[in-house]
């Protein structure tokens, strides 16, 4: 197979079906939050017993930031030990982008699932046997601002991104289109070495600025991923395809071994292999159960015992979730 009609298809696809619905979805819920119109502070000091259910509710919108909220209110003891499972379990990370834009049916099912579940163990950790189970100390940590994207690269990247989607509605499938994937996938990594600019005055340009930022990052996952995968796949003869196709219980367990990765990035991979068709809902729910997302690593700075106790709880939960999801499978 021609590597450069590999990367026209592969980009021809991202851009249509991840780039643009996943920049506009970043920007919405970015924007809700920037702009003050959900105050998460208020929400919880308001939210009493039913903390868990709505830090499960919270970490299961997509992207990062509920996750990282909850946390941070935990490490100024602003929220309980509960709150704080149920929203590392809950959270989506930024696989959920990709997963919206490709399979918004199965996310939404996947998201009430998760949501339940984390709230359920949140639950959990405030009982008895829980706080004998589950560590915490409910302070001590505070999480790191985020890198804000000079203007200028906003713009370019802005307009690499038009310019592709251009060209795969005139041109699919073609040289301009691989070329333009190119210079999109190179510029996105660019874009994320680059030192901190000023963040613009409005609270729509600073919620365009973090939504290019996480897009950007997210296109350059999974457009490697689908090269990679696609040349790997020809060249083995469709080998790694009849691999993922086989056995769902080791699918399920390796998606769950994936998500004890700190960071998106990982689970993203997972994301783009369930859209494409290549992994099962089991897997998928074993991985996002499992993941974190970046929520980890304040923690991971300064509490490693209460991480570790989130990571393996998180694992041990999406495991079991994601093989019974695959018993019942007919």
């Amino acid at each position: 197979m021609d590597l450069l009609y590999v990367i026209a298809v592969t980009v021809h696809s991202t851009l249509i079906t991840v780039g643009l619905p996943v920049t506009v979805l970043l920007f919405l819920v970015v924007y809700v939050e920037i702009s003050g119109r959900l105050n998460f502070e208020r929400l919880f000091q308001k939210s009493g017993r039913l903390q868990p259910m709505v830090s499960a509710a919270v970490s299961a919108v997509p992207g990062c930031a509920g996750g990282i909220t909850l946390t941070r209110l935990y490490g100024v003891g602003a929220v309980s030990t509960g709150a704080l499972y149920a929203a590392h379990i809950a959270t989506m990370g930024d696989a959920a982008f990709v997963l919206w834009a490709g399979a918004p049916l199965a996310t939404l099912g996947l998201t009430l699932l998760v949501a339940a579940i984390g709230a359920g163990l949140g639950y959990f950790a405030q009982s008895r046997t829980g706080r004998r189970l589950m560590h915490g100390d409910g302070a001590g940590f505070m999480c790191a601002r985020v890198r804000t994207v000079p203007a200028w690269a906003v713009a370019t990247w802005t307009t690499l991104l038009a310019a592709g989607l251009l060209a795969s509605s005139l041109l699919p499938r073609s040289l301009p289109v691989a070329g333009v994937g190119l210079a999109l996938l190179g510029f996105s990594i660019v874009l994320l070495r680059l030192p901190p600019g000023r963040e613009l005055r409005s609270s729509a340009g600073r919620a365009w600025q973090t939504a290019v930022r996480d897009a950007a990052e997210i296109l350059a996952w999974v457009v490697t991923v689908d090269v990679l995968f696609q040349l790997g796949n020809a060249l083995s003869a469709n080998g790694i395809a009849q691999v993922l196709h086989g056995d769902v219980a080791v699918d399920v367990l390796a998606a769950a071994l994936i998500g004890l990765i700190p960071g998106c990035g990982p689970q993203i991979v997972v994301a783009t292999l369930f859209v494409n068709g290549d992994l099962p809902f089991a897997a998928l729910l074993a991985n996002t159960l499992s993941q974190h997302g970046d929520a980890l690593f304040p923690i991971l700075r300064s509490r490693r015992r209460l991480a570790v106790s989130l990571t393996l709880f998180g694992g041990a939960v999406g495991a079991l979730a994601g093989l019974l999801w695959a018993v019942r499978l007919p």
